[in-house]
């Protein structure tokens, strides 16, 4: 499902000369496992992440955004974002993984369970049982 929808928005972007389907190089990938290890959790790492981000580096759609494995994007990069919404002590509990107009997509570290935030009271919108169901749902929500 989430590889259909992300053929989709690749069809939207080429009508506009652009793409979406450009991998994150492997070094950078290991950077961000490393970075997540260290600062967020010892050991976590979301295979479902790290399966997209090998499809796409990233989605920039509409409002949606999916953080991206480069290390020096501090706004749309997954160490950038986390490092900026982790000044709020309340968020440590979560890993972000995108956001959008109204939400954010996080990992809640603590219950291990996929949730939407809403933006700004950080209050619980939904659960998933799954980075992909999560990002479906989110990408369903734009197009």
């Amino acid at each position: 499902m989430l590889s259909h929808l992300l053929q989709r928005i690749e069809e939207i972007e080429n009508q506009y000369q652009k793409s979406i389907m450009t991998p994150a190089n492997e070094k950078n990938i290991e950077l961000v496992k490393e970075w997540i290890s260290k600062n967020i959790k010892k050991n976590l790492w979301i295979k479902e992440y790290g399966d997209f981000l090998r499809k796409a580096d990233g989605l920039e759609f509409n409002g949606l955004i999916i953080y991206n494995a480069n290390p020096n994007d501090v706004n749309n990069g997954i160490i950038g974002a986390n490092e900026i919404w982790h000044e709020n002590e309340w968020n440590n509990r979560y890993l972000f993984l995108g956001d959008s107009d109204i939400s954010w997509y996080c990992f809640d570290i603590d219950y291990n369970v996929f949730v939407e935030l809403d933006k700004p009271s950080g209050d619980v919108v939904e659960e998933f049982t799954s980075f992909n169901k999560m990002i479906e749902e989110a990408i369903n929500s734009v197009i």
